[in-house]
């Protein structure tokens, strides 16, 4: 009985030392190994795009548009019409002016070289015939507006008969003024004075039929219009932008700390939402030359060139840019997560063999999305500790679950 106690004792202080001396697991702990491979860093942004070159057209002029020539998109040539316009007050206005300048220099020629009496016969009956000309003329054209307001006729026949009227007025007028000179000559200085007058308001009419034209200002292509047919546009109204499209511009704002990754010369990849199939590629072109407020953001503008085949990237969108700052085809690289950062320093948690953890500095070079080049305090195939439910400290013991 005895032996039996014992031997029950002895077993119970056995598994009372086994429990009080037993060493728990150690805790298993996500890791990574370093390892090499191709590191291309990259800087983030978006930007908005603008062409290279561009010129506004205004309208110069109050401009009734009859019909618009070009839809946004399309290649012009310089001066190449943007719309058709009504003329008809500014050439109506040029031919007035016109015939009042043919009328001074045949006045002139009269006085110079006289009148004969046969001359003056011709003139006279002239004269007569023009008067029923006109006469005439104003007859069809009080019938025509009669038509015209009870809509019998088109408005076109009526101004045709208009232009009539005005040609007889006008022939009328002038050969008046021929019999006058006949009948006495006037003082010459007059008449020079006359044709100046005349030939001032010719180059005015003709610089007034210009401002109503609408013309494209230089070769490119049209990315903005804002005519209709049938509005009417007031001076200063824009009528559309045209510019070179095969090259763009695209601005974007870094954030302060990202600038002095930049450089000129840099690759940049630029994608649009509306194509998202599609990506363009470019340079940095200009750095900034200020640092400015941006909402809390400081900031500093950076413009990059763009190549635009097919010109499908259009002025004003806004689209998402990639600028590569640096590249390393061969780096010592481990997972972001892995780097633990105190002020400047940064360090890692690094595991040995046994699975003891040991703190490690080390200086870091370039970063992508997950991962950081390591360029000094690690070497490859080395394992270090990644982020978990557990407080570690040097020293530890740790089972490393390496991810595959």
């Amino acid at each position: 009985m005895k032996r039996l106690i014992f031997t029950i004792g002895g077993l119970l202080l056995g598994v009372a030392l086994w429990v009080y001396f037993r060493q728990p697991d150690p805790p298993e702990i996500p890791a990574a190994r370093v390892r090499r491979g191709a590191i291309v860093q990259l800087l983030t942004t978006n930007g908005k795009v603008e062409a290279v070159s561009s010129v506004a057209v205004f309208v110069r002029a109050p401009t009734l548009v009859r019909s618009v020539s070009v839809q946004e998109g399309d290649t012009v040539r310089r001066g190449e019409s943007l719309a058709e316009v009504d003329t008809t007050a500014a050439r109506e206005a040029l031919a007035r002016a016109r015939a009042q300048l043919d009328a001074a220099k045949a006045d002139q020629a009269l006085v110079e070289r006289g009148g004969t009496a046969v001359e003056m016969a011709d003139l006279d009956a002239a004269i007569s015939r023009a008067s029923l000309d006109r006469e005439a003329a104003e007859r069809e054209v009080a019938a025509l507006q009669r038509l015209v307001e009870r809509r019998a006729a088109a408005r076109s026949e009526l101004l045709d008969q208009q232009q009539r009227l005005f040609r007889a007025q006008s022939q009328l007028t002038a050969l008046e003024r021929k019999r006058h000179a006949f009948l006495g000559p006037e003082d010459r200085d007059r008449i020079r004075a006359r044709i100046q007058e005349a030939e001032i308001a010719v180059t005015q009419a003709s610089g007034a039929l210009r401002q109503t034209e609408l013309l494209s200002p230089e070769d490119g292509v049209v990315y903005s219009l804002s005519l209709k047919a049938g509005g009417f546009y007031n001076p200063g109204a824009q009528a559309a932008q045209v510019g070179k499209l095969d090259t763009v511009r695209v601005r974007v704002l870094v954030d302060e700390p990202d600038l002095g990754r930049l450089e000129i010369g840099q690759p940049v990849r630029v994608t649009w939402d509306a194509l998202p199939s599609s990506s363009w590629q470019g340079t940095v072109e200009r750095l900034p030359s200020e640092i400015r407020m941006a909402g809390t953001r400081s900031v500093g503008e950076v413009l990059c060139t763009i190549d635009n085949p097919g010109r499908r990237l259009l002025p004003n969108v806004t689209v998402n840019v990639e600028i590569r700052t640096g590249e390393s085809p061969n780096a010592l690289t481990i997972p972001r997560d892995a780097v633990v950062q105190e002020g400047r320093q940064s360090f890692v948690l690094l595991v040995d063999e046994k699975g003891v953890v040991a703190r490690r500095p080390v200086r870091l070079g370039l970063h992508d999305a997950g991962r950081v080049e390591v360029l000094e305090g690690l070497a490859d195939n080395q394992v270090v500790l990644l982020p978990g439910d557990h407080a570690l400290s040097p020293g530890q013991v740790v089972r490393p679950r390496i991810a595959a």
